[in-house]
């Protein structure tokens, strides 16, 4: 609410001096019937001044705020280089950015319409022309380079371990369903036909295939320090999309069109809050539950594409553990699938001979 009203103040204030402005204008043509633009002009250049200095000097106190409360720093191998490209990125924007509005705004105060100057007609420069085509297109390839190099790192099949972990995420709204290949690391066969699909049975699964017997759902990602990953993704109504802010990976879920991704984390959880324990920030109380923010840190999973009315509801837990405390988890996870039943033979009562258990003749 505080945000809105200063929000609504800014423009209020804005309007205002628009309608400041166009009254001294018609106060001046009723005056005398003659708009001093030379007169305009020279102010136009102070305020657009002022402008340049009230930008530079409100984004610089918005980076102090802000930048503590940020996203923490990436959890994964390939999310350290995201951040380096995003970051290159961003400093040679920024450098552009600060010398194109100097420029834009000291001309507008520098060269206003004034008596007894004419403007110079200055049409076209060859050199400029090349200097301001040229340095951008090699800085743009090469920022496009280093960020296809790493792309094809993540997406390169061949360069994928062994034994990395594989995990599916199927999308739906409004849920994530987690399965698990259990202990023989193989996923049972998947059928998607009326048949197999059921209320009971949302994925499918063909529970006559003996790898599927192990499978098992999780309400919660759980993840391994330093071993690799394999999300195999897909989606059963709309599209969605399977993001983890804190490793920097983020791929669409799209029906009946198959994606996946590959990572490896590289912090636990633990060591997330302990490293967060010593940004000031985060050592600050949160209100809503009175314990510093570095305490109750959790990694997420959430859908980063609008899906629905309850898009908000599509958020899970991600905990990476060491290698042994997975294994403790994982012995503990129930599969899915539930032996069948053999069936009793029905008996009539009225030609059933009636037996006596043997232990009871013996005891007579």
């Amino acid at each position: 609410m505080v945000t809105f009203l200063v929000f609504a103040t800014i423009v209020l204030l804005l309007a205002v001096l628009v309608l400041i402005a166009k009254a001294s204008e018609l106060a001046a043509d009723l005056k005398d019937g003659k708009v001093s633009y030379v007169n305009q002009s020279k102010w136009n250049g102070y305020f657009l001044l002022s402008f340049l200095i009230f930008m530079f000097v409100g984004s610089a106190m918005c980076f102090k705020i802000l930048m503590p409360v940020m996203i923490p720093k990436a959890a994964s191998i390939h999310g350290v280089k995201t951040d380096f490209l995003f970051n290159v990125t961003m400093l040679i924007i920024g450098i552009v950015f600060v010398l194109t509005q100097i420029a834009l705004f000291y001309f507008a105060y520098r060269y206003n319409e004034s008596k007894g100057h004419e403007a110079y007609f200055y049409p076209h420069n060859n050199t400029l022309e090349v200097i301001w085509t040229v340095i951008p297109s090699i800085v743009l390839t090469g920022l496009i380079a280093m960020g296809m190099y790493e792309w094809m790192k993540i997406f390169d099949a061949s360069a994928r371990d062994k034994n990395m972990m594989v995990i599916e995420a199927t999308g739906k709204q409004f849920n994530w369903m987690l399965r698990y290949s259990g202990k023989d690391g193989k996923f049972g066969e998947r059928i998607i036909d009326q048949a197999h699909v059921s209320p009971t049975n949302e994925l499918g699964i063909n529970w006559e295939d003996p790898k599927s017997h192990d499978d098992f759902m999780s309400d919660k990602l759980y993840l391994v320090k330093n071993k690799p990953v394999l999300m195999k993704l897909g989606a059963q109504d709309v599209l969605h999309s399977f993001f983890l802010p804190h490793f920097r990976v983020k791929m669409d879920c799209v029906p009946g069109i198959p994606t996946e991704f590959y990572f490896t984390p590289t912090m636990t959880t633990e060591e997330m809050r302990t490293y967060l324990s010593t940004q000031p920030w985060w050592q600050t109380i949160n209100p809503e539950t009175g314990q510093p923010r570095w305490q109750t840190f959790r990694y997420e999973l959430a859908c980063a594409e609008l899906c629905g009315k309850s898009h908000f509801g599509m958020e899970r837990d991600v905990i990476v553990v060491e290698q042994r405390e997975y294994d403790e988890w994982l012995a503990k996870q129930t599969p899915m699938y539930t032996p069948p039943v053999a069936e009793t033979p029905v008996v009539d009562s009225a030609k059933a001979e009636v037996k006596k258990p043997t232990a009871m003749l013996e005891k007579k």
